[in-house]
């Protein structure tokens, strides 16, 4: 890990004066960046560098589109592959200089490798793949379900390659594992209290599935009512994601890809809903890591095993008191810890600022909720409301069908865990989300001033601490 760390930390200014030598750099970190052992480092250390070079890959953009170097006008061969290389979503004002910098197929080619086509160059348009957004976020109900969507004949058109596809800089396989940081700021209170320090707050696993004659690539992700498959281009587009890495189980070939699918598949009707309990075999009740597993297990694959905990001695006494005790903790981490998965690729939605307030504020929040004594009587009053209709729902009650029927679920098909637990956690998901939402202005005037990312300085600096405590209060948590 020193070595990358060693590379991302050369001047810029003297790596871009020359095309070729601005090249190797962008791919000689590429390669120490997929090179890296992670099942032997420590994951918050894995953390960090994950954010390093995303700062490192939008400040090398920022300088090549707004300070662009001499040789630039003349060789535009170089700009196209150093910006594909550096492979980090394009807003629509840097997707404008760069078409300063290319001619209209190298612009097109280049965002093609986004997921962005062009009316003009259509042999770009399956690299580009769907062209078509939907209003889907992690984890949350969407008006575009999986039967209304897969009648799009967009959503089938890829590049595809072998058993798999090519899109977004990245090869895909069945059964491949996306550890993805969600842009639902808040999403991340639960993992955020594991031990080791968790990567994402989020999994989804690569298949691809058959309608009408039509191959979909889709991600099969764990939401608040069950499973579904979401298009491959809206788990990755910058709407639902921040920043995905990709990873393999080590022992995977094309013979594996079927029953991948099928098991992927099968899960859309069989699992009623989430499962807080990550450990708990209930093919009815899943978390979202618990579906890799199963995928892989269900075509011989050895699955990943358990590295993380809810360890901490006052975070397991605050959540039992919310009646959850179930503290083997089976994360989306555990997968980049097993030796038996591989890093495959990343995609990065050039968001990094929101990164680093999500992870300020996760580490607030954990530090906070091990530290002191949780106080339930203390939670804001719309917790009081959400217990009672929880309870009326999983009672069937009169009220509690009524209950289920405007909020679109059944006493089978809410999350399986307390009910105090399930009452609670979208209201921590609010508060902290809002926490996250005001960082993010200060993250943004720090690193402003900065050509490279220290993590250790970053979290030190007066201002982004004074700004974490400011925007993060826990009045339901009291010195224990």
């Amino acid at each position: 890990m020193n070595n990358i760390n060693v590379l991302i930390n050369q001047p810029a200014a003297e790596k871009v004066l020359d095309p070729k030598i601005c090249l190797a750099w962008v791919i000689e970190v590429n390669t120490a960046y997929r090179e890296v052992h992670r099942p032997g480092e420590q994951a918050q250390d894995i953390v960090n560098l994950k954010l390093c070079v995303s700062f490192w890959r939008s400040r090398l953009l920022d300088r090549l589109l707004n300070r662009p170097p001499a040789w630039a006008a003349l060789q535009q061969d170089y700009v196209l592959l150093i910006l594909c290389a550096i492979n980090i979503h394009l807003s629509p004002d840097q997707q404008r200089l760069a078409g300063v910098l290319l001619n209209a197929a190298g612009l097109a080619e280049l965002l093609a490798n986004q997921g962005i086509a062009s009316d003009d160059y259509p042999e770009f348009n399956h690299a580009a793949g769907p062209g078509v957004d939907l209003d889907i976020v992690a984890n949350r109900g969407s008006s575009a379900p999986y039967k209304k969507w897969r009648e799009n004949e967009s959503f089938g058109r890829y590049q595809f390659e072998e058993e798999g596809v090519r899109f977004r800089g990245v090869s895909f396989r069945p059964g491949d594992v996306l550890l993805a940081n969600v842009n639902v700021d808040g999403n991340g209170v639960y993992t955020a209290l594991s031990e080791p320090r968790s990567f994402s707050s989020h999994s989804g696993f690569f298949a691809i599935f058959e309608h009408d004659g039509k191959r979909l690539p889709v991600v099969v992700e764990t939401f608040e009512k069950g499973v579904r498959p979401v298009p491959l281009s809206i788990f990755l587009g910058p709407r639902f994601s921040s920043y995905v890495e990709i990873y393999r189980h080590t022992d995977y070939t094309p013979e594996h890809a079927p029953g991948s699918n099928h098991s992927a598949a099968g899960f859309i009707d069989s699992v009623l809903a989430y499962n807080f309990n990550s450990e708990e075999l209930d093919p009815r009740y899943m978390s979202c890591t618990a579906i890799g597993r199963s995928m892989h297990e269900a075509v011989k694959l050895k699955p990943a095993q358990r590295k993380s905990e809810l360890g901490h001695a006052q975070v397991q006494s605050n959540l039992s008191k919310l009646g959850f005790h179930h503290f083997d903790y089976f994360g989306p981490v555990d997968f980049l810890l097993n030796d038996c998965f591989e890093f495959v690729g990343s995609v990065d939605n050039n968001q990094v600022e929101h990164l680093l307030a999500r992870e300020l504020i996760d580490q607030e929040f954990k530090k906070q909720f091990s530290s002191n004594s949780l106080i339930p009587g203390k939670f804001p009053f719309p917790y009081k409301i959400n217990l009672w209709g929880v309870r009326q729902m999983r009672k069937r009650s009169l009220l509690g069908r009524l209950i289920s029927r405007l909020e679109g679920f059944t006493a089978d098909t809410l999350p399986k865990g307390p009910d105090e637990l399930l009452a609670v956690i979208l209201l921590l998901e609010k508060q902290t989300g809002k926490a996250i939402a005001l960082t993010r202005s200060t993250v943004n005037k720090v690193l402003e001033e900065l050509e490279q990312l220290d993590m250790d300085a970053f979290m030190l600096d007066a201002r982004i601490q004074h700004a974490v405590q400011t925007n993060l209060k826990l009045p339901w948590l009291q010195s224990a």
